[in-house]
């Protein structure tokens, strides 16, 4: 039973099972809902290339279609790798709930309990963002509608839908059945973005909490360490034990990354993607709010998610790091041998930070996000002077 992850975590879970992606639901859960969500997002492909093959010579509307296959892309990609690697969500899980039975002394529980309480009000504030935004994209294509009921003129107002593909038939006529689609994709697709997302800060935030007391405790065992051998082998022993835990935050981080870094790489190509299509469309559509705030919005979650996964990636090379500093603090001079052959070990491995990459190829890191942001702006300017 995972119960201090469920107690901790327990909205991450309900996220997860929405998706089907929690690992301890019923199996057929994890099987049917995951595909249902895969196969919905897919078929938005066919049209959104049908759109284009008609407006090939239409460039705003070639950049629009380019945004909806790039944003279809990252939210099949990050269902398909948490789909795929559901073996390594549990194994997260359970190496969850192993470190609360393991790191079991009061002050390893607080600062366990700090760091969760972190995850589960960025949880919240996230789930509670990402959906509001999505209600006020929903709600725009609504705007014709409403106001022809407050404020009726001669002839209806002209109707639109949040996401442009082309049906090939009357949209008018069928309104209420393409709205209804196009919500149901935009839905399904913002709660796969919550609910990996939040996940995958969850875990991070935990590795931070895990560094962090290895580095306060390695900080204590070394400042406590006396001049009589009895005091030297119970420092060794101490010592011993804060390595072992150590090792755990390190293979955690492993399995982590490991999990994380293809769909790492997508969303940093995805983001420099989006910043440049949909910031050429928003050029075309100046003088129209309405269209502004929609694909503003597009742009701003984008750029929300890249921040967090960055953010959160920086965040753990500093907690891992740390170790690295309080070990190089130590009076080293006062230690016996054999201790100081744990401290080379422990600087040696330390001193490259533990931290996440997008594809093994770059750290996520905030240094990484202002490179996505300014090559998405150079794009932008680049397909800016080429739209007409």
């Amino acid at each position: 039973m995972l119960t201090h992850v469920l107690r901790e975590h327990n909205l991450n879970k309900i996220l997860l099972s929405y998706l089907g992606l929690w690992p301890f639901q019923n199996e057929l859960a994890r099987s049917l809902l995951p595909i249902s969500y895969l196969v919905l997002q897919m078929t938005c492909y066919p049209l959104v290339i049908i759109m284009l093959y008609d407006h090939w010579e239409n460039s705003r509307l070639v950049f629009e279609c380019c945004s909806q296959i790039v944003l279809l892309t990252t939210f099949v990609a990050k269902l398909t790798n948490d789909f795929w690697n559901h073996d390594k969500i549990r194994q997260l899980c359970e190496a969850m709930e192993k470190h609360w039975s393991t790191f079991t002394s009061e002050f390893e529980t607080r600062v366990l309990k700090d760091y969760s309480l972190i995850s589960r009000k960025f949880t919240i504030l996230y789930s509670i963002i990402m959906f509001s935004m999505i209600a006020i994209f929903l709600m725009v294509p609504l705007t014709p509608i409403l106001l022809d009921i407050i404020r009726p003129l001669n002839e209806s107002r002209p109707r639109f839908f949040a996401v442009s593909i082309e049906w090939r038939i009357d949209k008018d006529k069928y309104f209420v059945p393409i709205f209804c689609y196009n919500m149901s994709i935009i839905v399904t697709g913002t709660i796969i973005m919550v609910g990996i997302d939040t996940m995958h800060v969850t875990c991070t935030v935990h590795a931070c909490s895990l560094f962090s007391i290895i580095s306060q405790q390695l900080e204590k065992v070394i400042s406590e360490l006396g001049i009589d051998k009895l005091s030297e082998q119970v420092t060794y022993q101490e010592y011993v034990i804060c390595l072992r835990k150590y090792q755990l935050a390190l293979e955690f981080v492993d399995v982590l990354n490991s999990m994380y870094r293809t769909v790492a790489l997508i969303m940093l190509l995805m983001t420099g993607a989006i910043i440049s299509l949909v910031g050429v469309r928003i050029v075309y559509v100046l003088n129209q709010l309405e269209e502004v705030m929609r694909f503003g919005l597009v742009i701003i979650g984008m750029l929300m998610q890249l921040l967090i996964l960055c953010y959160s990636g920086q965040k753990l090379m500093d907690e891992s790091q740390n170790v690295f500093y309080r070990a190089y603090a130590a009076k080293w001079y006062k230690f016996s041998p054999r201790l100081k052959s744990l401290l080379i070990i422990t600087l040696y491995r330390s001193f490259i930070p533990c931290g996440l990459t997008a594809g093994n190829i770059f750290s996520l890191s905030m240094a990484t996000y202002a490179t996505v942001v300014r090559t998405g702006i150079s794009y932008f300017t680049t397909f800016l002077s080429l739209k007409d």
